[in-house]
């Protein structure tokens, strides 16, 4: 599926993060499954082919809601230029694509670097509405790049939702009161059989949390990865 879609809103979620909200033209709705991506372009921000560049963004809203919203970290090139649009402007977008959706299971993992919280985002949502239990796994580089902070913590009050964040850098941060250091290493510490097992982050991070599950005996089938550039 191919729209236009028109900029809603543009959110400071974070220093670095903003939340663009897109509605559509000509259509009522946008159909896709929780964790799928779509492409994004302008027709006016070219590559150096002299044609559109497009990119790719997972979703962070839920089916139904009435914006769909890019979790866009500031970068460079086109995720910059995304971020500083006004209300109003005009974008195409296509898709939705990718298999990193939620499969049946009892109880999942969830394991998030970054921005690569935004598909986990309806995920989470997706598998509470089912009575599911999630553990969230959230690797972060500074308290500050804490994205959906407020309502992630808000879900503490479910029962089935377990959320444990850790940040990286190698700072004193006196009120951060979650985990420090690279989830790979925390991994050990909460994987468990039977878990069905999602990532989502730096490649070079998931990567090595593929490498780290299979050999703490995390089964292939029951492994999901989606790994962005």
């Amino acid at each position: 599926m191919k729209v236009k879609a028109v900029v809603k809103e543009v959110v400071q979620e974070t220093p670095r993060v903003r939340l663009v909200r897109l509605v559509w033209e000509g259509v009522q709705s946008f159909s896709f499954r929780p964790g799928q991506w779509v492409g994004v372009w302008c027709d006016d921000f070219l590559g150096d082919n002299g044609k559109p560049l497009r990119r790719a963004f997972s979703i962070a809203s839920s089916p139904g809601d009435a914006a769909l919203e890019l979790c866009v970290s500031r970068g460079k090139g086109f995720s910059a230029f995304l971020q500083d649009l006004a209300p109003g402007a005009i974008v195409n977008v296509d898709g939705p694509y990718g298999g990193f959706w939620l499969r049946p299971a009892e109880k999942y993992l969830f394991i998030a670097g970054g921005t690569g919280i935004a598909p986990f985002r309806s995920m989470i949502a997706q598998t509470l509405a089912a009575g599911r239990e999630v553990l969230l796994l959230y690797s972060m580089k500074m308290p500050s790049d804490f994205v959906y902070r407020m309502e992630l913590e808000g879900l503490r009050a479910n029962k089935n939702f377990t959320m444990v964040p850790t940040i990286t850098a190698d700072h004193d941060f006196p009120a951060w009161e979650g985990k420090r250091g690279r989830v790979q290493k925390l991994l050990p510490s909460y994987w468990q059989k039977g878990w069905s097992v999602y990532v989502c982050g730096p490649p070079a991070m998931v990567e090595d949390l593929q490498v780290l599950l299979f050999k703490l005996g995390q089964p292939k089938e029951l492994l999901f990865v989606d790994k962005w550039e």
